[in-house]
């Protein structure tokens, strides 16, 4: 059975409410910084601090990358299913909310949107004689397999004498033109490498913060919800937000 992931740097983020919520049946992994800390405490949540999976400061130190705590949070991603018990993994970020129905193995999900040129330029660097889909597949949450996660690490560390992430992030670092997303690299090798590997489309809203309705009528609408606080707010913001919500349009 797949078993979930939330990826947060808040421990007491009312999403995780959510998803424990939706994923009864599931066996969900909290992972955040001071994830034993949490509030919730449901006989399905294991609760791990993230230092546990990969000691942040040890690898701040190391990489000495820009923008660190942001590729932090990816590289954590690919450890965890890599280091937890399991076959496969929902990952879900710590803002988000998705509906149940999302939960299906070797099924990709996307906006239909054009992908981001420097994530399609670090991953032809990566595989050189792969094709690139074209779309993005950064949707907020994604379903792993370790055994394909394992052999996209493995081929990775083929062509270097360095860790996985000792690699991807000396890429990002030494060309401007790199930029390394998980979600994006995890979807084109699937496409590129297994069969039956299917691809559907899905709504997001990304600014559910602005948003003064339940979670339960927004997922009528869309299939994914974000909450992201972290971003730019201003009259105008909240009006297209409001209006987007309003008719159904996506936003993410």
């Amino acid at each position: 059975m797949i078993k979930i992931i939330i990826i947060s740097k808040d421990e007491n983020s009312k999403s995780i409410e959510y998803i424990l919520k939706y994923f009864k049946e599931y066996e969900i992994y909290l992972i955040s910084p001071n994830a034993k800390k949490s509030k919730y405490n449901e006989k399905n949540l294991i609760k791990k601090d993230d230092n546990d999976i990969l000691n942040f400061n040890q690898l701040k130190d190391e990489l000495k990358l820009e923008r660190f705590g942001w590729y932090y949070q990816q590289f954590l991603k690919y450890q965890s299913i890599l280091t937890l018990d399991g076959e496969d993994f929902l990952i879900i970020d710590g803002d988000t909310i998705i509906k149940p129905s999302l939960a299906l193995k070797d099924t990709l999900f996307t906006t239909d949107k054009p992908t981001v040129v420097g994530y399609s330029n670090l991953y032809s660097k990566l595989f050189p004689q792969h094709k690139l889909n074209g779309k993005s597949f950064i949707t907020n949450q994604m379903i792993f397999n370790k055994i394909y996660l394992q052999e996209i690490v493995n081929k990775i560390e083929e062509s270097s004498e360095k860790s996985w992430i000792e690699t991807l992030a000396d890429l990002v670092k030494n060309n401007q033109n790199f930029m390394f997303s998980e979600y994006q690299v995890y979807a084109e090798y699937l496409l590129n490498t297994k069969q039956d590997i299917q691809v559907k489309k899905v709504s997001i809203f990304r600014r559910m913060d602005l948003i003064n309705d339940s979670v339960d009528n927004a997922l009528k609408k869309y299939d994914i919800l974000a909450y992201e606080h972290h971003h730019k707010t201003g009259f105008l913001r909240v009006l297209r937000a409001k209006l987007y919500y309003f008719i159904g349009k996506s936003i993410g």
